[in-house]
């Protein structure tokens, strides 16, 4: 009578295991997608611009801040939330996604500012240092952007080898990066819009990196207890989070959309 139950028992999780790194592996790439989207989006504008077809200019100079700086505090968020969503459900197999929503957020604010720097002199009159630094909001902003590259250098396992614990006291700077770019948006738009829902997305996801509120999940989600309190709190936070994130996503979708057909919004 207990034999049986132990006999299924020991061959059922390697077939379970196996059946969630397959699917864990496939949620991973399903998940990376979201990185493309923003080069897709500005693609046409981008390759116009190469051929140097009328207005193309003006089309990056348009688009490039509301498609590209757009999707790069989206992809940041993200970045931000592989955290939050470890502490609340114990995953693991989404952790490797902060590292790639960081690059990419790199590498979308890189090209954000290149392409600033090159085509907004109908914006910000100038030389190149100008339209990178001419106010405060820009100033801020590339700062933040300057901040992601020794971040992005040291995003490997062989970095952190070699930096041992500096490594975690170095990456506490997307903390400051973080900050960073919640003042570039105050700068860039008040207390209305944009910072609005950056700030309703931001409260979750640092409320859930307090360290009292995160010893507090994880033990109870290990011991398995107060699960009504932990169901309330991730329907308020995810809530709140939602009450930012969507109409992000919406702004990008309807800026993104008219980039890629090339009429800019902007114009």
């Amino acid at each position: 009578m207990t034999t049986a139950p132990h006999a299924v028992s020991a061959a059922t999780p390697l077939s379970t295991q196996l059946s969630r790194e397959h699917w864990s592996r496939i949620a991973v790439w399903l998940l990376r997608l979201p990185l493309l989207v923003p080069f897709i989006l500005m693609a046409p504008e981008l390759l116009a611009a190469i051929r140097g077809e009328p207005d193309s200019v003006a089309h990056l100079s348009a688009s490039t801040a509301d498609v590209l700086g757009t999707s790069a505090f989206l992809l940041f968020v993200l970045m931000l939330a592989v955290t939050p969503v470890h502490t609340m459900t114990g995953w693991r197999w989404h952790i490797v996604l902060r590292r790639d929503y960081g690059i990419a957020m790199f590498a979308v604010a890189a090209t954000d500012l290149t392409l600033a720097a090159t085509t907004t002199g109908d914006t910000f009159p100038g030389g190149v240092l100008s339209r990178v630094g001419g106010h405060s909001f820009l100033v801020v902003g590339t700062l933040a952007t300057l901040l992601l590259v020794p971040l992005v250098i040291t995003a490997n396992g062989a970095a952190q080898r070699r930096l041992g614990g500096w490594w975690k006291s170095l990456h506490r700077l997307t903390y400051v990066i973080w900050g960073l770019v919640l003042l570039h948006l105050f700068l860039l738009f008040g207390f209305a819009t944009i910072f609005v829902e950056a700030t309703l997305v931001s409260i979750p996801l640092a409320v859930l990196r307090l360290p009292a509120v995160r010893r507090w999940w994880t033990s109870s989600r290990r011991l398995d207890v107060r699960f009504g309190m932990r169901a309330a709190a991730a329907a308020l936070l995810l809530a709140t989070f939602a009450a930012g994130f969507a109409p992000l996503v919406q702004e990008l979708a309807v800026k993104g959309s008219a980039a890629f057909i090339q009429q800019p919004l902007g114009d």
